[in-house]
Parts: structure tokens; C-alpha cells; sequence
């Protein structure tokens, strides 16, 4: 479930005294539940800044019961809905509590990846360039390109999933993170150029571009092209292959290698940057740390290591500091991924 931890507050939404026709309608303790757990929900969609169809949503409950059930006015029986709305009220609660739990990822710290993905990265936004970094899974691409668009101006990121393979898909995804709005779809590329050139020197990051086809990776390179902006393909070795089978056809797969100006595919320091996260995670103990290198070393790598402590620290109930080995051998077995 995904829930968000801020402890930022919203508005609060109004809890309004239920209608005359309510009270008489509906047993006592069944009102006085609804109270309780209305509070509940007003408490948690605050903190959570959800909306009210988005909250009747997560709960499973049409828009329109919902809206009754808040303000008290529900003509159906009380008790069902309360039943309902309490047992998400629990799985949302207990899911909360399990993360607060667990411990968290160190945070970004600077790798021999990580330097090679900001160099790729500037390149591209320095000349208004078409780079692609395809690092095994788990060398902390994703990270990196988010420390990156931190720190420098002009810099967009947007991540792809399958359903957003062709170009429609993808520019409908970059609309929506530009908060672009337009009626004619031909006209999305022209203005999300525009928007990018307008700012100068800007640079498309775009993650998990292993899942663009390859329309979609030519209508990026038309970004670098034609508006001045850098582009970066981050994901997996995927790009490489959707560059040399997805084109329409050879011509087409040339015009886009040609213009390739940095592939980040060689792993730089792998063993290094293994060594550092793991002390990153305060784990000093040499067996532990041995262990956790030989697991570093796998596909995977940083990833692998990151969900191997997060699981034995969740199940030996201690911090990652203290665990033995056997509390990483437990967790390992545990995952059961050796073989996949």
C-alpha cells in the first residue's frame, strides 16, 4: 500500500453532525462507531493529502456512499458500510506500522557509478546531447539521476512502466508531467519542445526507458534534435535491444545510433561501490560483510544487499548494525531468489 509518511497536515475535511433522519434510523453503537471511525479516516486522508474520491477509491467504496457514509446521511445499513471502511482503516494501519519498522536505505552517497551516470548526464545537458546508461540492475541508476535532478537547474525525469511503451503513451506521461493540457495529441510534441527549449540548457531524464518502443526512443531523440534539450535513456541493457530490432527499419536504427553521443554500459568500480554501501549500512562485522559482498557480487547488486538487511533487520527485530549472520543467511534463504 502505498502510503504516504509525511507528517505534513492538510485542511482537514469538515465532520458535519449527521442528519436528523440518520440518528433515528441507525442504532446507537452503530453511530457511535461511525464517529470514531470517520475520525479515523478524516485523520489519516489529512496526513495523507488524499482527496475524498481518492480515499473511496483505496477503500473500494463507490464515490457516492462514501460522500454519505461522511456526512451522515447514509440511508442503507450503517453497519455494513462501518465493517467495510474498518477493516481498510486496520490494513492501512498495520502497514504503516510495518514500515515504520523497517529500517531505511542509507541515503544517496557519491559511487564510481554514480560519478560516471553525473558525468554522462552533463555531457547530455551541456551539449544538448543523447546519452543512454545501461548498468546492470541495482548499480543505483535511479538514485543517481535523482541526486542529479536535485542539484542542477532545468533537469525533468519522468519514469516509463509497460503500459507507456508507444510514443502516445510516452508523451502522454511527459504532458502530464509538465502539466501540459491539449486537445489535439498532434500537438503534444511540438509543445512539450517548447516548453523544454524555453528554459534553456535542459536535460529529459527518462528511467526504466527499456519499456519505450522503438517510436517512442526516436521521438525522444527528436527532443535532443530539434528543441535543444539533452536527453538521457537510463534502464536496462532492453534500450540497447529496442534501438537495434524496434526500429522500423535499418535507416531509421542508424539515424538514432548516430546520434548516441555517451552508452554507460562498462560497470565502473563494482566491487568498490559494494564495499562502501554495505558501510553505508553501518555493518562492520567481517562475516557480515563478507557475506553481503558475496551477495553484492550477484545480479542485483546494491538492491540485492539492500532488501536482504531490510528483511533481516524486519525478522530479527534488530538494527542493521547489530545483526549476525545468520540473520542475513535467514533472510537470503528466506527470499529464495538464487535461482530465478
Amino acid at each position: 500500500m502505498n502510503m504516504n509518511v509525511s507528517t505534513s497536515m492538510s485542511a482537514r475535511w469538515p465532520e458535519l453532525e449527521p442528519s436528523a433522519k440518520f440518528l433515528a434510523k441507525h442504532p446507537a453503537d452503530e453511530v457511535g462507531a461511525w464517529r470514531d471511525l470517520r475520525s479515523r479516516v478524516v485523520d489519516i486522508a489529512s496526513k495523507n493529502s488524499w482527496t475524498k474520491s481518492e480515499t473511496s477509491k483505496r477503500i473500494g467504496m463507490a464515490d457516492s456512499s462514501f460522500s454519505l457514509w461522511m456526512s451522515g446521511t447514509l440511508d442503507g445499513i450503517l453497519e455494513n458500510a462501518n465493517v467495510t471502511i474498518a477493516r481498510w482503516l486496520d490494513a492501512v494501519e498495520d502497514a504503516a506500522s510495518l514500515t515504520s519498522t523497517l529500517p531505511r536505505s542509507p541515503d544517496f552517497f557519491p559511487s564510481n557509478a554514480s560519478a560516471e551516470i553525473h558525468k554522462t548526464l552533463l555531457l547530455a545537458q551541456t551539449i544538448a546531447g543523447f546519452v543512454t546508461v545501461t548498468l546492470d540492475a541495482g548499480r543505483g541508476k535511479t538514485v543517481a539521476c535523482e541526486a542529479y535532478r536535485r542539484a542542477k537547474p532545468h533537469v525533468h525525469m519522468v519514469t516509463l512502466h509497460e503500459k507507456a511503451t508507444t510514443v502516445t503513451g510516452a508523451m502522454n506521461m511527459l504532458a502530464r508531467q509538465f502539466g501540459v493540457r491539449v486537445f489535439n495529441q498532434g500537438e503534444v510534441v511540438e509543445v512539450l519542445g517548447e516548453r523544454l527549449k524555453r528554459s534553456g540548457n535542459s536535460l529529459l531524464i527518462i528511467d526504466e526507458a527499456q519499456h519505450a518502443d522503438g517510436r517512442a526512443v526516436n521521438q525522444f531523440r527528436h527532443f535532443s534534435d530539434k528543441y535543444d534539450c539533452g536527453v538521457a535513456l537510463v534502464g536496462n541493457s532492453g534500450i540497447r535491444r529496442r534501438i537495434s530490432q524496434d526500429g522500423p527499419n535499418a535507416a531509421s536504427r542508424d539515424q538514432i545510433v548516430s546520434r548516441i553521443d555517451k552508452n554507460l554500459k562498462r560497470d565502473p568500480g563494482r566491487e568498490d561501490d559494494v564495499r562502501a554501501f554495505i558501510e553505508q549500512w553501518g555493518i562492520l562485522d567481517a562475516s557480515c560483510t563478507r557475506f553481503l559482498f558475496g551477495i553484492g557480487m550477484k545480479g542485483g547488486a546494491l538492491r540485492q544487499i539492500d532488501r536482504t538487511i531490510k528483511i533481516a533487520c524486519f525478522a530479527a527485530g534488530r538494527p542493521a548494525p547489530e545483526l549476525e549472520k545468520k540473520h542475513l543467511e535467514a533472510a537470503w534463504r528466506n527470499r529464495d531468489v538464487e535461482d530465478l
